[in-house]
């Protein structure tokens, strides 16, 4: 194609300047792939410096190992994007104020207050958030012995004779006890299923993806689920609007890889996060 560009005159100077529109269309378009891969870019990535168990782990400014359920997500959709991270631990409330600043361009997991569009941009699906591109969700559920009459009606508790146990520092127990319920606190879902077992409790409130991958490892067929969700909401992945800006194919794939992988990568992930250890961390 460059030999045609030199075409002598008598061929036809039109001939030259459509190949060389053509050539030059071709580079920007090349161009155009440049500025849409991630291959070139870092990201500073910040999240809260306190534990949330599972989605991340330890206290303090460095990541802890492990990291964390939404850290491995994150993590192993830098990889498939071939972009590098660096992970900034710091308070929730300065995060959101460095992602404004433009000083983080990312930062989770957050769940959505219209008020909060401000430092970020969310995911949206019109004038709410897309749920399919969340990050994590946090779903507290209510657990009880198979054949029990115990039950969650998504509003109240029917048939209710006796004390529900929860982990130590989940944000369940105080939701529990504001409803007046009898609530008897462990360090771990280990702890729960075993009182729950020997009867010392009458059911257990806990996360359903730790719960649900407990009792599967363990094979525990004498407990069900109740089907109505205790509390359930999203929780994202934000970008900065300068981010967002730059960056608009980027943030569009790291969206659309979370709802496409999230799911398999949980269920991949969650068994080692099942230690009694690492649940002994409070939990939002």
């Amino acid at each position: 194609m460059l030999a045609l560009l030199f075409l002598p005159k008598k061929y036809g100077g039109s001939i030259n300047r459509i190949f060389l529109c053509g050539l030059i269309f071709a580079l920007s378009m090349g161009a155009g792939l440049n500025t849409s891969d991630a291959s070139h870019l870092k990201l500073r990535i910040g999240y809260n410096e306190n534990s949330s168990y599972p989605h991340f782990l330890g206290n303090g400014p460095l990541p802890a190992s492990p990291p964390g359920l939404s850290v491995d997500i994150i993590e192993f959709i830098a990889d498939e994007l071939s972009f590098e991270i660096e992970f900034v631990r710091m308070p929730g409330r300065r995060v959101l104020h460095e992602l404004k600043a433009n000083r983080l361009d990312a930062a989770f997991i957050f769940s959505f207050k219209p008020e909060r569009q401000q430092f970020g941009v969310y995911p949206m699906a019109g004038v709410v958030p897309d749920s399919k591109r969340r990050l994590a969700v946090l779903t507290y559920v209510l657990y009880k012995p198979a054949g029990s009459d115990l039950n969650w009606t998504g509003e109240q508790f029917e048939n209710l004779r006796g004390a529900i146990g929860a982990n130590a520092g989940y944000s369940i127990v105080t939701d529990l006890r504001k409803r007046g319920v009898l609530v008897e606190e462990a360090k771990s879902t280990s702890n729960n299923f075993s009182k729950l077992r020997s009867s010392r409790v009458v059911g257990v409130a806990d996360q359903e993806i730790v719960a649900d991958a407990y009792l599967r490892k363990n094979n525990l067929t004498d407990i069900e689920k109740d089907q109505n969700p205790l509390v359930t909401k999203d929780y994202f992945m934000i970008f900065n609007h300068k981010f967002s800006n730059e960056h608009p194919e980027i943030r569009d794939k790291v969206w659309q890889l979370i709802a496409e992988k999230r799911d398999e990568l949980t269920e991949q992930f969650i068994p080692k996060y099942l230690n009694d250890d690492l649940q002994a961390s409070p939990s939002n």
